[in-house]
């Protein structure tokens, strides 16, 4: 299939997901400070906000990863796009702390849905020769989602009072996400989940939709047509899923959990290092907290821009590799400098290669995992993921709280994160490299379904 229009429609439909996912993340850590002083906050609490919010994606993740496998890929990342909506205006309305973290819970439900249905869906309508700089293209929506929130943030906090400020940042974030409902409705079924049901004819029907939609020399590229291949339909059941993840499946399943844990404690340990230790420690006024917030986004975004060009240039394993390892140093960076210069520098420095490193991940995670299993493994490397992005706000700011200085909690979050660079290692010295190879290819879907077929044929 050559590019067509409909494809550069799906990086829009998509990825703006990750936009939103984003604002909501980074949104909490900008507002905080209005929040804390309307309800008389402890620090302890604001990590009780960050702590649900990243048990509720968790559930989310494995729960709405399952039934993107089970009911489709376009049910789900509508659904979930009109659950965030519906909870992020419950969010503007909240009476007191409490109802606050019920509604955050609720909201984060749907945005780790979009992680399991978005990243599963991104690389099933993409080909091959461009999947890696397209998939890398949509999950840098996430940096670009947090500059969204630093300027929102902003904007309200220097403008607004603060009684209200936080309430028009998160009502913003529902107005967008139903403008982009409209956008992602177009979006059609995954042509190959249709085959994993024996739908065939509606797969053909949406693959010969897309290819209309080619012009020029590509437009009779798009219309060759190739042998019919056999398919054994598959209906996943959750704890069968479970069992062949584990089982058949664990080493891919493995990789990108540990991948997950590693990113999303950096993610969500520097977010809370920023706001509730470095920052304050360093005399930085809430007001001005977003500026500093958006320097970091800014190299986020440059990250991204990078996985987009070496994921495909340098290929998987290495882009991997590289990015973690250069994360994992870059949190040295941050220790050793004494000047709030110096760490906004490594902060921005983490932010570059956390993004890079995230987003290498992604591509790799949703190429090696099998369709019928894809958005359910994505779905529980979420979820362990989160179980670092839970912990890591608590450690840290309990280390601090220890030694009276960031040094303790550096040395906590450069702990926590070693694991995804090792499991890099691992891969690019014997995991294989799935640039421009089909999905089939890089999961081995094809060898399974060969020797299924072979067993029927012999029984």
């Amino acid at each position: 299939m050559p590019w067509t229009r409909f494809h550069t429609l799906i990086i829009a439909a998509l990825g703006v997901g990750w936009a939103l996912d984003s604002f909501e993340t980074n949104i909490i850590g900008s507002v905080f400070g209005g929040i804390q002083s309307y309800w008389h906050l402890s620090s302890t609490q604001g990590s009780l906000a960050v702590s649900i919010w990243v048990f509720g994606m968790l559930v989310g993740a494995i729960a709405f990863g399952y039934l993107a496998d089970r009911f489709g890929r376009k049910r789900l990342f509508l659904a979930t796009l009109l659950w965030y909506a519906l909870f992020s205006v419950a969010t503007v309305v909240s009476w007191n702390f409490d109802s606050f973290l019920f509604f955050r819970a609720m909201t984060a439900l749907a945005v780790g849905g979009e992680y399991s249905a978005v990243t599963a869906t991104m690389g099933e309508f993409i080909p091959r020769k461009h999947r890696g700089r397209t998939d890398s293209l949509i999950l840098s929506g996430f940096p670009l989602g947090a500059l969204i929130a630093a300027g929102v943030s902003y904007f309200v906090l220097n403008h607004l009072p603060a009684s209200i400020a936080w309430r028009v940042g998160f009502g913003l974030g529902t107005t967008m996400a139903l403008i982009f409902f409209w956008i992602r409705r177009v979006v059609p079924e995954s042509p190959r989940w249709l085959l994993q049901q024996g739908r065939v004819e509606e797969a053909e029907a949406i693959v010969t939709r897309i290819a209309a939609a080619a012009t020029g020399p590509d437009a009779l590229a798009a219309q060759r047509r190739f042998e019919p291949t056999t398919i054994v339909p598959a209906h996943p059941m959750f704890w069968r899923n479970v069992g062949e993840l584990l089982g058949k499946y664990r080493a891919p399943c493995g990789l990108a959990s540990a991948l997950n844990f590693s990113q999303a404690a950096v993610v969500y340990g520097v977010l809370s290092l920023m706001a509730l230790v470095i920052l304050p420690y360093m005399k930085v006024p809430a007001g001005s907290m977003p500026i500093y917030y958006a320097y970091g986004n800014l190299a986020a975004l440059l990250g991204g821009l990078t996985a987009s060009f070496l994921v495909e240039a340098w290929g998987r394993r290495s882009s991997l590799f590289v990015s973690y390892t250069f994360t994992l140093l870059s949190i040295l960076v941050v220790y050793m400098a004494h000047t709030l210069a110096g760490m906004v520098i490594g902060y921005c420095l983490i932010q570059f290669g956390v993004t890079w490193a995230y987003i290498s991940a992604y591509v790799v995670s949703s190429e090696i995992l099998p369709t019928r299993l894809r958005a359910s493994g994505l779905g529980i490397s979420v979820a362990v993921g989160r179980v670092g992005a839970m912990i890591t706000p608590l450690l840290l700011t309990s280390a601090f709280s220890s030694t009276g200085t960031p040094a303790g909690a550096l040395t906590t979050l450069f702990v926590i994160a070693a694991p995804g660079p090792v499991a890099a290692a691992l891969w690019w010295w014997k995991g294989r490299e799935t640039r421009n190879v089909s999905l089939e290819q890089g999961s081995l879907d094809a060898l399974t379904a060969e020797n299924g077929l072979q067993t029927v044929a012999a029984g």
